[in-house]
């Protein structure tokens, strides 16, 4: 009896840890999906701004366009203040949502580009505001006509911008330095030029097919748990039909019923597999076999890469790097978990 009792107690913390091996592969799962999604978005971003489109995000047009601005007669200019009473605020211009975040990710909120809602140019002491500092300075919206303070100016709020960003916009004064959002450069208005080649190395230097090639990393690796979890279904199916026909006692419909789940198994999985990799006909080569294809592709992601790294290190809220490590990170946990669930069922199901 208390053999039974032994072994019955045995079987139940063993479905227990193999509940909780499951729950963990699930989160880690779920995590690496997150975080592939995100590495996805800003690649599209960077896509976008190294792309030159929607307002001339070249440097050429950026430059362009400050020099007609500085033709006005009263020319406009944004500024990027970090802290306002406590709270680290940050303007990524104004304007749709993609462009914004383009402007963002580059530093280059200075530029009027159109489209963009800008201050008039003799409100010295306005500011405007985005809903989401707005609610933490005073806790709600409706707050025009009161008064913030920020680098030691007293200003007076204009308007509310709606958007989930933190950040205050203001005009220029005529001793105050122009800093960039997210280079780790600034000068004074008018010195443009200094920017070049921080502005080259952010968006000419990175290229549409090595940005991809990032994407198809973080998906590749969330596809890695799905496609073992369909590896051990086909396998167990296939194992279950083999001990059926072995077995004398299994009758003719069980056959068919594991014959038609392997089957099942297999072609979702080839399915799904013919839907979730689809490589554009400008990466596939004339010949897979092309040494010289493959040797000047690995040079140009190696140097993207590289690139990504050092903007990383000079653009320290540029999170592309860091999220893509995260992703792998999260899909080797998952893996791992995974392994061991499947190999902890197993045994439950042959013991």
């Amino acid at each position: 009896m208390k053999r039974i009792e032994t072994g019955g107690g045995k079987k139940w913390r063993e479905w227990c840890l193999l509940f909780f091996f499951g729950a963990v592969t699930l989160l880690c799962f779920a995590n690496a999906v997150r975080s592939a999604e995100f590495v996805k978005l800003q690649m599209s971003e960077l896509e976008f701004v190294s792309a030159g489109q929607k307002g001339a995000l070249d440097y050429a047009g950026a430059r362009s366009v400050w020099e007609e601005n500085q033709k006005r007669e009263h020319p406009l200019e944004y500024v990027n203040w970090t802290q306002t009473d406590g709270v680290q605020v940050s303007a990524p211009g104004l304007g749709t949502a993609e462009e914004c975040s383009a402007l963002f990710l580059c530093g280059r909120s200075d530029l009027l580009f159109p489209g963009y809602a800008v201050l008039d140019a003799e409100s010295r002491y306005g500011c405007l505001l985005s809903s989401a500092l707005s609610g933490k300075l005073f806790g709600g919206k409706d707050t025009k006509g009161l008064t913030v303070e920020a680098q030691g100016r007293t200003l007076e709020v204009l308007d509310v911008i709606e958007s989930r960003e933190v950040f205050l916009v203001c005009e220029a004064g005529e001793n105050d330095p122009c800093y960039f959002d997210r280079a780790a450069v600034s000068c004074r208005s008018g010195e443009i030029g200094k920017t070049e080649e921080i502005y080259q190395q952010l968006c000419g230097g990175w290229k549409r097919m090595e940005s991809r090639v990032l994407v198809w990393i973080t998906q590749s690796a969330c596809f890695l748990i799905p496609c073992i979890l369909w590896i051990y279904l086909a396998y167990y199916c296939a194992e279950m039909l083999w001990t059926a026909r072995r077995s004398e006692r299994a009758d003719r419909m069980e056959k068919i019923i594991w014959t038609f789940l392997l089957y099942l198994v297999l072609a979702g999985g080839i399915l799904v597999l013919i839907r979730g990799v689809q490589i554009p006909e400008d990466m596939i080569p004339t010949k897979w076999s092309d040494f010289e294809f493959w040797t000047e592709y690995g040079k140009k992601l190696g140097a993207s890469c590289q690139l990504l790294i050092r903007s990383e290190k000079k653009i320290p809220d540029f999170p592309i790097w860091k999220e893509f490590a995260r992703t792998l990170r999260w899909t080797a946990g998952a893996a791992a978990g995974e392994a061991v669930f499947l190999r902890g069922f197993w045994r439950m199901q042959r013991s």
